[in-house]
This record gives C-alpha cells, sequence and structure tokens, in this order.
C-alpha cells in the first residue's frame, strides 16, 4: 500500500511543565493550542489486533480522527505505520466499530498541548498518572530537537501510554484498564 503515513516519535516524563513550556517560548517554538483529547480505542474480544501490534481507535480533541496504527520495528524509536481518516460522528463510527465485532473497548483522556519547533512537533501530555512529552517528526530532527531542547536521549520512553499506564496502575493497585481522570 502507498501513500502511507510513517508516525515516528519518542516521549519523556516531564517533571516540570512550567519550566519545560519556558525553555520552549525561549527556543521559539510555536504554540499551536489546546484540548482534552478522548480515545475510544477497539479491539476484538480476544484481543487479537494488540496481539498483532495493530491499534484501531476514533478520538476526539484537536480533530475527530479514526485512526488506525501498526507497529514498525525499530530499536531506538516508537515507530508505526499510520493511516488516519477525519469522521463527522465519532458516536456512530463508534457504533459500527461495536457493530463489527469490536467489544473490546479501553478509554483514554489527557489534556495535550502542541506545539511546533523546527522541524517537529512537540506534545505536552497531562494523564492521571502524570506529565509527558512526545516528539514526532523525522529521526535526525528528533534527536536534534532533544538536543536543542536540553533533554537526554537516554531518558527517551517507547512504550505506549497503555504500557505506562499498565505499570502505573500495577504498582498503585488500581484495577481500572482505562486510563481517566477521576
Amino acid at each position: 500500500m502507498k501513500n502511507i503515513y510513517q508516525e515516528i516519535e519518542l516521549k519523556f516524563r516531564l517533571k516540570n511543565p512550567k519550566t519545560f513550556h519556558k525553555k520552549l517560548k525561549e527556543k521559539k517554538a510555536k504554540f499551536l493550542g489546546k484540548t482534552f483529547e478522548r480515545t475510544v480505542r477497539f479491539d476484538t474480544p480476544q484481543g487479537k489486533l494488540e496481539k498483532e501490534g495493530k491499534f484501531l481507535r476514533v478520538r476526539t480533541g484537536f480533530k475527530r480522527t479514526l485512526t488506525f496504527k501498526r507497529k514498525i520495528e525499530d530499536k531506538e524509536f516508537r515507530a508505526r505505520e499510520e493511516i488516519e481518516l477525519e469522521i463527522s460522528s465519532p458516536q456512530k463510527m463508534i457504533d459500527i466499530l461495536k457493530n463489527l465485532g469490536l467489544t473490546r473497548i479501553l478509554i483514554m483522556e489527557k489534556y495535550r498541548e502542541k506545539w511546533q519547533f523546527q522541524k517537529t512537533e512537540i506534545v505536552i501530555d497531562k494523564l492521571p498518572m502524570g506529565n509527558y512529552i512526545e516528539i514526532e517528526g523525522e529521526k535526525d530532527s528528533i534527536k536534534e530537537a532533544i538536543k536543542v531542547l536540553g533533554l537526554n536521549f537516554k531518558d527517551k520512553i517507547t512504550k505506549t501510554y497503555w504500557d505506562l499506564w499498565r505499570e502505573f496502575a500495577r504498582k498503585k493497585e488500581i484495577r481500572d484498564k482505562n486510563i481517566v481522570f477521576p
């Protein structure tokens, strides 16, 4: 299949969002806005998509989208093949997917700020388990942004928020598989 977008990104834990905001402004990053995002993730009752490294979601926030992602092996970065489509009615799309048998549903909520910095998109996410930065772009642009913003490449995170939530929930003895604010 041609013309498939490849998403390449890295995450970092963010201990002090105010300090990082200041750094972005000093480095002339352009603020693009903020929103509350809600992701509804779908799978078969047996979890077939996740087992195959696939991910299907309906998201609201900056845009309303249906997104399919497939894992791409990469030792340094988090890389995914991504097909995304804007939709007019997230609820109707959710109903369609449920009727197709995708009834294993997980929900994630986050507050997201979006910034443009050099040739990368930087987002600052506030989730129930803490604050994170995601830097997305080409590999060289991501490495340059990390260097200029004073981050340490060794501190990168290539796990998904779902993986991070499972670790957090296990430590805190939280049973909810959804990443939602109380």
